[in-house]
């Protein structure tokens, strides 16, 4: 049976030679929160809490948190224990009247606090933590939705927005673990809430994932035309506009391309993609920003998009080509920058440099084991690359076949 959070807490605590009464005056956590966890009343806290008690133990927040991979679902039955929890927040389980939402504290969440809880859950995505970041997920959408309850006016506002990046934390992680209709529901919400709250362009911004995962379902025209009417919606001033709502607007732009690209409407995306550009021009470098817009959007990440759709147009050694002109920024997303390292590791393989595909890709099994093992696309490249093999596999090929359950 798998570790609780309760128990890893308990076990640290031990481990230290501290009692629950002195764990929670150093930690400022009550001694009755930290009961309930420990006997498992409770199978989650606020991302706020584990962070006070990682503190007082002398451990990283996610020391306290589930660790190694989510499985991919089976049926829609089979939701992890994770999963599930992450479900019963999004969709819970409705009567009538109003539903009431737990809570681990009896204190008020507040802006600041939330805001740290949700920079922490981005960050954990941005590092391919996904267990812990589904750990997390249905503290923080529970908490976001208090905040905002207890809020009126401006702080009203301003809960709605956060309340909405949570939300797209939430379908954003769904989508990379597969958990499409769930991750749908999420980022619906995350756009109504971001509209409700009066920011257009965060708005966009969930839009923006919402495309993402259309393109997965293969649903073309809609993905095209919901990014190119949003992008239509938000246009920014070019003179004026922050670095954020450029880039939300140029990564539309590039899922608008993407769509149109995959659609057989190879013209169409190359338009697309120079106006990302022109807004890529603007931004002047690349732009990371986990907290607020979730863009990381510059030259590079339209350079990189100019390769995909080279390689999903067959044009392997143009492909290649462009790939020379990507300079890769010291800071870059996980997603990117290997969704990026996929299609030169497919170029590669089309090419039959199959030795350079195999070194691509085991640099990203290195760098980010937890986001490769969730890539249809490198385990088909791995695939290609065993079935065209002339002699016995290569241990690092076959290091690669074994980690991507890939039958040799």
């Amino acid at each position: 049976m798998a570790e609780s959070i309760g128990d890893r807490i308990g076990r640290v605590r031990r481990r230290r030679g501290m009692t629950q009464e002195q764990l929670a005056e150093a930690s400022g956590v009550s001694v009755a929160t930290i009961r309930k966890l420990e006997r498992n009343d409770r199978d989650s806290a606020r991302m706020s809490t584990l962070r006070q008690l990682a503190q007082a133990l002398g451990v990283k927040t996610t020391d306290l948190m589930q660790t190694g991979p989510i499985a991919p679902p089976v049926a829609p039955e089979a939701d992890p224990a994770g999963i599930l929890a992450v479900r019963r927040v999004i969709t819970p389980a409705r009567g009538l009247g109003r539903v009431v939402l737990a809570d681990d504290t009896a204190d008020a969440p507040t802006l600041t606090g939330l805001r740290a809880s949700l920079h922490e859950g981005n960050r954990l995505y941005q590092g391919d933590n996904y267990a812990a970041t589904v750990e997390a997920l249905p503290s923080l959408l529970t908490e976001a939705a208090q905040l905002a309850e207890l809020s009126d006016g401006d702080a009203w506002l301003a809960a709605l927005e956060v309340q909405a990046q949570a939300y797209q934390l939430a379908g954003s992680t769904l989508i990379h673990l597969r958990h499409d209709d769930l991750a749908y529901q999420a980022l619906s919400r995350a756009i109504d809430l971001a509209e409700q709250s009066g920011n257009q362009v965060l708005a966009a911004s969930a839009v923006v994932s919402l495309c993402w995962l259309l393109l997965r379902q293969r649903r073309f025209d809609e993905a095209e035309q919901v990014a190119v009417a949003t992008a239509d919606a938000i246009e920014p001033s070019f003179r004026h506009s922050t670095a954020g709502h450029l880039g939300t607007w140029g990564w539309l732009l590039l899922r608008a391309s993407a769509a149109a690209v995959r659609n057989n409407r190879g013209p169409e995306a190359a338009d697309l993609t120079r106006q990302a550009k022109a807004a890529a021009v603007l931004v002047g470098r690349e732009v990371i920003d986990y907290h607020e817009y979730w863009t990381t959007f510059g030259p590079t990440t339209v350079a990189m998009k100019e390769v995909e759709n080279a390689m999903v147009q067959r044009e392997y050694s143009k492909a290649l080509v462009l790939s020379a002109q990507v300079v890769m920024p010291r800071r870059s997303t996980s997603n990117n920058r290997n969704r990026h390292l996929l299609d030169l590791a497919a170029a590669h393989s089309e090419q039959r440099n199959h030795a350079q595909a195999v070194e691509i890709l085991t640099g990203i099994k290195h760098a980010a084991p937890e986001w490769l093992r969730y890539q249809r696309y490198a385990r088909d490249i791995t695939v290609t690359l065993v079935t065209r093999r002339k002699r016995g596999l290569s241990p690092q090929l076959a290091r690669l076949a074994d980690f991507l359950a890939v039958e040799v």
